[in-house]
């Protein structure tokens, strides 16, 4: 008798393991965080722990809601702290990496990480597991914003499964906000400087390795604008200090293309983005070959509002603003290859970093809160403790970061 086919969009249940999951912690602590992904130290204060092990003590379910800059080092950072916290805890993750092969999905459900496939059973797990104490940790970004002082926009999924468990245990139910930020541990141009070689190379464009770091990484910028203007009949020079402006008319004339053929919609850029995406996964079978052109203009779009005016038009870049635009750049334009692929897996750090974690206070969420204003009001709440925490540990860690500040060249 055959096997049945593994099917990676199937849902199957979390087996969590004691042994295999307090081994791979020790595992990640002290080998993968430090030796592969440059994760050097936790700076994890006692009373921030001590704050987040009261909380998951406390009557009713907990949620942890950590903001979501980085992928990888993100959920090897959440593992260190439901070592620390809760061993048991449970974690979302995208099934593509829970069921990437049968082997890794027996591991994976055993290491209690509970895979977001479609129609799933991961809210009802969720639910369970939080009410039996051992708390769920969840990005409620849903995907990573690789900006390390910011927090992007929320989705519902933590409140909605708070609201359940508080209304299955008793009237109430807490979401526990997470955030930390990553600084190298010295001056890293050289490193920076390095990185953007390898990007230069691995694009075929000239190589700008006499300007100083700044400028190096604003002429990269620029020359990259200019070649997806090119690739889309818009051939210009583009002047640094005019990038933002001339790269947001780029964007509103690919918005404006793409929404010319598959319709318009209100809102900022990412929901306009999300409704395009809807429409052309509609729209893919009528012209696979325009489907392809036009999901490639959608990625340009998603690329450009990575390096934004909002994040960084200040009057200073730091060390960390530059290695993660990189890291975006390298990610959305890698070519092909073992070692590009490798780094799609693991974004490694191009030098050694400080993790440091804090904890703000946690959100109530009570069995009363189900009105749509009051879910969204509870979501807001949330994102304001998130970047406000954020805010704060970066004023905390300015002393070290502030010394490696570059001027800004994108500033008019």
């Amino acid at each position: 008798m055959s096997r049945p086919r593994f099917d990676r969009l199937a849902y199957r249940e979390p087996t969590p393991s004691r042994p295999l999951m307090d081994a791979l912690g020790i595992l990640n602590r002290y080998v993968i965080l430090p030796g592969v992904l440059r994760v050097a130290e936790i700076d994890f204060p006692q009373a921030d722990l001590t704050r987040l092990r009261a909380t998951l003590r406390q009557t009713g379910a907990t949620f942890l809601a950590p903001h979501h800059p980085e992928f990888t080092t993100d959920w090897l950072i959440d593992k260190e702290i439901a070592r620390r916290a809760s061993a048991l805890m449970a974690h979302w993750a995208s099934y593509e990496v829970v069921n990437i092969h049968p082997v890794a999905q027996w591991v994976w459900l055993r290491n209690n990480l509970i895979a977001n496939a479609p129609g799933g059973a991961g809210k009802e797990y969720s639910v369970r597991w939080a009410l039996a104490g051992h708390g769920v940790l969840l990005h409620p970004e849903g995907v990573p914003s690789w900006h390390g002082d910011r927090v992007g926009p929320l989705v519902p999924g933590v409140i909605d499964m708070a609201l359940e468990a508080a209304r299955q245990g008793g009237g109430r139910a807490t979401v526990a906000p997470l955030v930390w930020k990553l600084r190298f541990r010295g001056d890293v141009s050289r490193e920076l400087h390095q990185a953007i070689t390898h990007i230069e190379r691995m694009l075929g464009v000239p190589s700008a390795a006499k300007l100083p770091l700044e400028q190096r990484f604003a002429a990269l910028q620029a020359l990259l604008l200019e070649r997806s203007m090119a690739r889309y009949g818009k051939a210009r020079t583009i002047s640094v200090g005019t990038f933002f402006a001339d790269q947001e008319q780029h964007v509103q004339s690919l918005f404006h293309d793409l929404e010319s053929r598959h319709g318009t919609s209100e809102g900022d850029r990412r929901r306009r983005a999300h409704a395009l995406r809807r429409a052309l996964l509609a729209a893919a079978g009528a012209d696979p070959e325009r489907a392809r052109q036009d999901r490639r203009a959608l990625a340009e779009i998603e690329r450009l509002g990575h390096f934004t005016e909002e994040y960084y038009g200040g009057p200073t870049l730091t060390q960390e603003q530059i290695a993660e635009s990189l890291t975006q750049i390298r990610l959305a334009l890698a070519g092909r290859g073992l070692r590009e692929g490798l780094f799609g897996v693991l974004p490694v750090a191009v030098a050694r970093r400080v993790a440091s974690i804090r904890v703000p206070d946690p959100l109530t969420v009570t069995s009363d809160d189900t009105s749509a204003e009051k879910r969204q009001e509870l979501l807001h709440e949330l994102k304001d403790r998130l970047q406000g925490a954020l805010d704060r540990l970066g004023a905390e860690l300015e002393p070290a970061v502030g010394r490696y500040r570059r001027p800004n060249p994108f500033r008019p």
